[in-house]
């Protein structure tokens, strides 16, 4: 994946000194178990979020590895922070667009329809989506809550099955499915039980497996939504926009209602028949 200089390369200046930054696509558990709970969120809390944060995703400062002095210089500045969230912000949103979606379908599964997650949000009138609060931290991936499952019409059917890709070294590809099923529930709270049992030490790698942790919660319930199921260290190794990606696909797919099907149906091309390249989903 070709990453833009101006997704890349932070300039700014401090003290009449001027500095250059080059940024890195971090892995999902560099980034996401950072996100801090609405309710715990203060100023000193939400500083040291944005320090461990930038540290995984500054590559160079100067061309050299940064220090914790520098990027706390940088959080402390007013100035230079905007400047690299701005591209951070930015770097996130183009990192998520790299996805595509492989909506499969039900009468003849071998030609699917690509898509993107522009088309998603268009036709099904979403609002823009947002990863940060107010442009600073940032919120809680969709899967950290059991969402209901959208509704579906009886007009058209739904996808037979609903692919993903995401460009990385290796590739990110599979398949979505939804965690409302009897069976999803099931797996969910065995899943649970198999990774963070009671008596669980995680090793230092692992230190945010946690049952109380919203962002693990959101690792672990992907790891599901993938069929076949992977565990959350696979989650743990995506690059960060393989996940964002994922988060907003399958909320797209599975919790959002479907108002107005003509809108959203695409074309097989290979029977010519109409379908929805939304998951089917389950009342629980």
């Amino acid at each position: 994946m070709q990453i833009p200089d101006n997704l890349r390369i932070v300039e700014f200046s401090s003290n009449g000194t001027q500095h250059r930054l080059q940024l890195r696509v971090p892995s999902t558990a560099e980034v996401v178990p950072l996100i801090v709970d609405p309710d715990l969120r203060g100023s000193s809390l939400a500083e040291t979020s944005l320090v461990l944060e930038l540290h995984v995703l500054i590559d160079t400062f100067d061309g050299e590895v940064p220090s914790e002095p520098q990027i706390e210089t940088i959080v402390r500045s007013p100035e230079a922070l905007a400047r690299v969230l701005h591209v951070r912000n930015a770097l996130y949103n183009f990192l998520a667009e790299q996805g595509r979606a492989m909506a499969f379908c039900p009468y003849c599964p071998d030609s699917p329809v690509e898509l993107d997650l522009l088309f998603y949000w268009v036709a099904l009138r979403l609002p823009a989506w947002d990863f940060f609060d107010r442009g600073v931290l940032m919120h809680l991936p969709s899967l950290a809550s059991t969402l209901p499952s959208g509704r579906r019409p009886a007009g058209p059917p739904c996808a037979g099955r609903l692919g993903f890709r995401y460009p990385s070294g290796p590739p990110v590809q599979g398949f979505l499915r939804s965690l409302q099923s009897s069976e999803a529930l099931a797996l969910e709270e065995e899943a649970w039980r198999q990774w963070v049992p009671d008596n669980f030490r995680p090793e230092d790698e692992q230190a945010h497996w946690r049952r109380n942790s919203p962002p693990f919660r959101a690792i672990l319930r992907l790891g599901l939504a993938i069929d076949p199921p992977v565990p959350p260290r696979v989650v743990d190794q995506m690059p960060l926009g393989a996940f964002l990606f994922l988060d907003l696909l399958y909320f797209a797919t599975n919790n959002v209602d479907v108002k107005a099907p003509d809108r959203l149906q695409v074309k097989c091309p290979g029977c010519q028949h109409y379908f929805l390249p939304v998951l089917q989903t389950h009342e629980t």
